[in-house]
């Protein structure tokens, strides 16, 4: 049974779950030994998955149902929060702001199965799967990066991700956010949002043009989200900043907050985000604050929502990202303003 604090109905015919879940969610003890199971047999699967040329069956993941997102849920391992105290955040009259490079999105099952119907007939031949279809990061015509499966002739593109020379790739640092200008980002629009909530009053909040590049090797920067979360979990529990915000800037700040975003997927029509945010003194690179907040919405199928120009997608995702900012910013003690205010943008010299 789940508790939650909005009404959730189970269909034993489908395995699906029609209704909101929040972010507030909480699984009674007697399940945890059934998502322990599942976990078993998801580790057993792709171990023989590896051994018999990596095939997999995309219907296979599909009946996990939504016991898989919930599950997902629980195997996070983000630090503890912190909150800063009430003289340290009375001191605070400035900030920039800095959106962290985002992962690709997930979709769950694979698009692959709509788009390039012909797979269905594959997964019951003997022939390995990477004879006729490679794991890429490829782009929606809406501009939304998405990490799966691409046929060999697809319709679309592969993403062309910006890349460094190799002494600079595994060090984290600030990039100009125009060289991911091609791609939709939820993290700039998150960061947007943020600015837009703190401004007035007395109380500044600046967008950096620069963004926080995640410490991920070239040959990394791919498809496998695993990568991706392990750095943006690495750049989450730092206690400390690996980025000098002391450069000199037009004007002086008293805090940074870094915007970020962890899981990040739709899985049938249930649309998951998670926000996180940290709250940095520029003087001391010490991490003042850190809180995570995440949120689920059942709304439209994957090809729904990313369909034209993936405008639903992105007001989905805006919306939720929105809450999510409020959120995080109580729990810090942070003063929310009203939504719409100018944004200033301040550039900040790449260390």
């Amino acid at each position: 049974m789940i508790h939650t604090n909005r009404v959730v109905w189970w269909s034993e015919s489908n395995a699906s779950i029609y209704g909101k879940v929040s972010g507030e969610t909480v699984i009674v003890p007697p399940l945890k030994s059934v998502y322990s199971m599942v976990l078993r047999k998801e580790r057993t699967s792709q171990f023989f998955e590896k051994k018999f040329h990596e095939q997999r069956s995309l219907p296979t993941r599909k009946s996990c149902g939504v016991l898989l997102t919930l599950l997902l849920a629980l195997t996070g391992c983000l630090a503890a929060p912190i909150k800063p105290s009430i003289s340290t955040m009375a001191a605070i009259r400035t900030i920039l702001v800095v959106p962290v490079e985002s992962p690709p999105l997930e979709v769950i099952p694979d698009l692959i199965e709509t788009r390039f119907p012909v797979y269905r007939q594959y997964q019951y031949q003997a022939m390995p799967f990477y004879l006729y279809l490679e794991e890429k990061i490829y782009k929606n015509p809406g501009g939304v990066l998405i990490a799966g499966l691409v046929s060999k002739d697809d319709s679309v593109p592969v993403a062309e991700l910006h890349q460094t020379s190799p002494s600079m790739e595994k060090s984290a640092r600030l990039e100009y956010a125009a060289s991911l200008s091609e791609n939709w980002t939820p993290t700039f629009i998150l960061a947007q949002e943020a600015v837009s909530q703190l401004n007035g009053d007395g109380f500044k909040a600046m967008l950096s043009k620069d963004y926080y590049r995640l410490p991920i090797a070239t040959g990394d920067r791919n498809a496998n989200l695993g990568n991706w979360h392990n750095a943006i979990g690495q750049w989450y529990n730092q206690s400390m900043s690996s980025v000098d915000y002391r450069q000199p800037g037009p004007e002086h700040v008293d805090a940074v907050l870094e915007v970020g975003i962890d899981s990040y997927r739709i899985f049938d029509a249930q649309a998951s985000l998670q926000v996180l945010i940290k709250l940095i003194d520029p003087t001391t690179r010490q991490v003042i604050g850190r809180v995570s907040r995440k949120t689920y919405s059942v709304e439209d199928s994957p090809q729904t929502l990313l369909s034209h120009e993936a405008e639903k997608f992105k007001q989905l995702m805006t919306g939720m990202g929105a809450q999510l900012v409020t959120r995080g910013f109580s729990d810090l003690g942070l003063p929310l303003k009203v939504s719409g205010q100018h944004i200033s943008v301040v550039d900040r010299l790449t260390p």
